[in-house]
């Protein structure tokens, strides 16, 4: 654990107790009930419960919920898959023809590469890109998991999007997935050229574990420790639902453990396989709330849920940011659960939030 950034002081392991979720004012945090049509959805899929899957099975279903019930697929103008070597500490170096059409986002790559995938929305080039990692606690997830959520922000969000598959756990523990994300940070902004997109303009975000990685990126003072650091600033960071501190120690942590996508129970489940150890939750590269300063963080995005254990964190997350002077817009959906961007087909109230996530990326724009 004395390899990576060591636990804060006591003093500053209280900024949630001091940012209490009280203070969004004016906005409910969550509505009497989740929306209708995301719970019937959060029943059908606690019947089996989740986080007593193997991790491979869970992979699989994961990938299907979001082909049976997410959005639909948007055409891009063009799609580019690549393979690259990673190496912490190691630049990335050279690119390798992917299979597009693999079973998963991660089960065909090697221990030494990572791929990428990039959505151009258009023949006319958009400015500005969201190099984007995707969410599932760093245990599972891929670039095809999300491939549809990805198209549907390019196109209307109007920017390129980077979609990032790094290594997961338990097969590569912490920090690899952060070290993976660094490495394609750095590599996407040394060939810009090659990819066609603006130097510029290139922002990090994800959902929820994609999330946690994407404001990783922008925290220079916590990769001192790491074999590999960030070598330019986004632009900007967007983060959905993201899990940003895994002590699990909040109210709605405690509160949401059924009839959910993702309940107490499969955040343990996550913590377990993506750390060595619990006692590294309280690091600030594992729990990025928790880290001393995070006035470095770029012009910033979050969106918090009223159903989601990760609520109370995202919210205090929020809170630090506007007080670290970052211009930070916080939108909060009272009636909706962590994932709803994988049943659209069920829930119009999860399309038309899905799309007002797009817009909201849109903004980066102007």
């Amino acid at each position: 654990m004395d390899s990576f950034n060591k636990p804060p002081a006591q003093g500053i392991q209280s900024h949630k107790k001091q940012l209490s979720i009280e203070q969004l004012q004016g906005k409910s945090l969550q509505a009497p009930q989740l929306e209708a049509k995301q719970l019937m959805a959060a029943k059908m899929l606690s019947l089996a419960p989740l986080y007593k899957l193997p991790v491979t099975l869970f992979r699989y279903v994961f990938l299907a919920m979001d082909r049976v019930l997410g959005l639909t697929k948007i055409e891009m103008d063009k799609v580019v898959n690549l393979t690259v070597p990673v190496s912490a500490g190691t630049p990335l170096m050279g690119t390798i023809p992917l299979n597009e059409h693999s079973p998963s986002g991660t089960s065909n790559s090697s221990d030494s590469t990572i791929k990428l995938r990039i959505y151009h929305p258009s023949a006319k080039t958009p400015q500005k890109t969201l190099v984007y990692f995707h969410g599932g606690g760093c245990v599972i997830g891929s670039i095809n998991t999300h491939d549809r959520f990805c198209r549907y922000l390019a196109k209307h969000g109007k920017m390129n999007i980077i979609s990032v598959g790094y290594r997961l756990a338990p097969e590569h523990k912490f920090p690899i997935p952060i070290c993976d994300a660094i490495e394609a940070w750095n590599y996407i902004n040394a060939n810009h050229q090659q990819l066609n997109i603006n130097p510029q303009h290139i922002g990090v975000g994800g959902d929820s574990a994609g999330g946690y990685l994407a404001c990783i990126i922008g925290l220079h003072s916590l990769q001192t420790s790491l074999p590999v650091q960030a070598k330019v600033t986004p632009a900007f960071q967007f983060l959905i639902y993201p899990m940003v501190d895994l002590q699990g120690l909040t109210e709605s942590y405690r509160r949401f453990n059924k009839q959910l996508i993702l309940t107490r129970d499969l955040m343990d489940y996550f913590r377990l396989k993506y750390l060595n150890s619990l006692d590294e939750v309280t690091l600030p590269l594992v729990s990025p709330l928790q880290a001393a300063d995070i006035s470095e963080s770029p012009k910033s995005y979050i969106l918090t849920l009223g159903f989601d254990p990760l609520r109370d964190d995202g919210i205090a997350y929020a809170q630090r940011l506007k007080a670290a002077g970052i211009n930070t817009q916080h939108q909060h959906f009272d009636d909706c659960m962590h994932g709803f961007i994988s049943i659209t087909k069920l829930s119009a109230r999860a399309k038309q939030a899905t799309h007002n996530i797009a817009m909201a990326l849109n903004r980066f724009n102007d």
